[in-house]
Order: C-alpha cells, then sequence, then structure tokens
C-alpha cells in the first residue's frame, strides 16, 4: 500500500501465491479456522482453496503448527488427515524434525503451549463441530477410530454439553444437556431418535437458535484459470430438537 504525492491512496496488489511455499503459519486461513466463515455448506469454492493450500503447505513443521494443521484438516471434514498429523505431531524431537519434547511439551524452542492446545482442540474438532448452523457429530471420525468409541462432556455453542458413542462409524447413544434452552440443530451420520422411540423432526430453514447464525461472506473472486474440485460431502441427517433451559435429553440410533 503507498500513499501518492497527492495523498492519494494508492493500492497495489500482488498474487504472491507460491504452491512450493511450506511454511509453518497458515495464518490465511483465519476463515476456516477459529473462525466459521468457510464452510463446505455454504462457501464449497472457498474450502476447496483451503484444501489446496493446506497441500501445498506440506504437514511437516514444528509442532506448534501441526496443532493447528489438526484442525484444519478436522474443519476440512479430513480425519484421516487429521490423526495423521497427530501422529506426527508427537514424534519425538529430533534436530528440526519432530513436534514432542521427551516431557511432552510442544516442540518448537524453547517451548509453545499452543502446540499443546491446539492437539486437543483438534481432537475435539475431528469429534464435534458447533458452526455452519448445527452441532455436528463426527464430522471427521478418522477410519482408525471409527469401529467403536465414546467421548463426554464435550461443549457446543448454545450451552449444550454433549455425551455420546458410536459403533461403526454410527452414533449409537446420544445425550444433551442444555443449559440456555433454545433449538439444538444436530447434523449426525445416521438416523437417531428420542429414547422412547419418538422420531425427530427434520431441519428446514435457517436455525433459529441465534448462536448458530451463519456468517455472511462476499462471493470470492475465482481465476478463470482456476481448477476447481467438487467438493463431495459424506450424506448426513439434520434434526431439530427443542430444548429448555436445565433440560436433558437421550437419544439413541434408529433402529
Amino acid at each position: 500500500m503507498q500513499v501518492g504525492k497527492f495523498g492519494q491512496l494508492q493500492e497495489w496488489l500482488e498474487d504472491l501465491d507460491n504452491p512450493n511455499d511450506q511454511h509453518r503459519h497458515v495464518s490465511h486461513l483465519y476463515g476456516l479456522f477459529p473462525s466459521s466463515q468457510i464452510s463446505p455448506y455454504t462457501s464449497p469454492e472457498l474450502f476447496d482453496a483451503s484444501r489446496t493450500t493446506l497441500l501445498h503447505r506440506g504437514d511437516v513443521s514444528t509442532g506448534w503448527s501441526m496443532g493447528w494443521k489438526v484442525n484444519f484438516w478436522a474443519r476440512l471434514l479430513d480425519g484421516n488427515h487429521a490423526l495423521q498429523l497427530i501422529s506426527d505431531q508427537l514424534t519425538p524431537q529430533s534436530g528440526d524434525s519432530g513436534g514432542t519434547y521427551p516431557n511432552l511439551f510442544d516442540a518448537h524452542p524453547p517451548f509453545q503451549i499452543d502446540g499443546n492446545f491446539g492437539c486437543t482442540s483438534g481432537i475435539s474438532e475431528m469429534l464435534l463441530q458447533s458452526h455452519a448452523g448445527a452441532v455436528h457429530l463426527l464430522p471427521a471420525l478418522p477410519d482408525a477410530w471409527a469401529a467403536a468409541g465414546g467421548v463426554s462432556g464435550l461443549r457446543a455453542y448454545g450451552g449444550f454439553e454433549l455425551d455420546f458413542t458410536w459403533q461403526n462409524g454410527r452414533i449409537d447413544k446420544l445425550v444433551v444437556r442444555s443449559s440456555l434452552g433454545g433449538n439444538l440443530r444436530l447434523r449426525v451420520p445416521n438416523e437417531v431418535v428420542s429414547s422412547d422411540g419418538t422420531a425427530l423432526q427434520a431441519a428446514s430453514g435457517a436455525n433459529p437458535n441465534p448462536f448458530f447464525e451463519t456468517p455472511t461472506i462476499k462471493p470470492p473472486l475465482i481465476s478463470a484459470s482456476a481448477n476447481l474440485n467438487e467438493v463431495v460431502l459424506t450424506p448426513t441427517f439434520v434434526f431439530d430438537l427443542p430444548t429448555e433451559a436445565s433440560g436433558a435429553y437421550v437419544l439413541a440410533a434408529s433402529e
């Protein structure tokens, strides 16, 4: 940016994109994480572009950067890649490679806590995400975890706390505690019903819960020579569950 001699503001833009740039910083993906401006449901072109830039940057980096990349790949709904980053981050540090010291501190001289916190956050993002208008369960479940598992105490926007188990990549049982009340929009890999067998209402329209308002962004500028990839999403079921403050709700897989 340059100010001319007459005070006019002149803005110079240069496309500095370099597919061979493997720098550990990926700050330009703030819209993907920790923000929620980039989603496959609302901005598939930017979602695809985010994946492309992460592939160009590569996985090799210091520990804190790998912690961030776990979150990025979870938001890209690629649990297998996120798990690979976790494995890379837990590799003992040696010279300029590896992501963790013997005491399990994140490796980036002398130490950076965002690697430890980032990996923990990334694991949570692999199991639950609460942006794009809904609470999404198992959005980035890696194949290695799909057979069976469970988690408790995960918090979502809107004052919801969730415990759930899964079998073969499908939600088996879900307990929801609502501290504030309001509509809970659930995105799940399989149909779920109330514990008494009552069917849930299929979601429609915008989520009326203000905590899940989706951000409005401008359409991206796309080069005529860009090669876009189709965003293919795993089918999901989306339900609305009205809740009351301090209420608890038990759901289970539909037979």
